[in-house]
């Protein structure tokens, strides 16, 4: 299920790069290991990044977009 929701966050990112450049988040609450998306538009290249779910203070990881023109 994981693998899923990342691939199709990723096919997100691809699909929209047409368009305009988008950030794709996936917040993981870290006691539960849920995951939720948020696809947001945003000036600049296109992002993906993983962050643990708020209050935490750890930060975000940010993971390279491969494209394939």
């Amino acid at each position: 299920m994981r693998l899923i929701r990342i691939a199709i966050a990723a096919g997100a990112v691809a699909f929209a790069s047409a368009a305009q450049a988008t950030t794709v988040i996936v917040f993981v609450e870290p006691m539960t290991m849920a995951r939720h998306t948020r696809v947001i538009d945003t000036p600049g290249p296109d992002r993906f990044v993983m962050c643990v779910e708020p209050p935490s203070v750890s930060g975000c990881t940010e993971l390279p977009v491969k494209r394939k023109h």
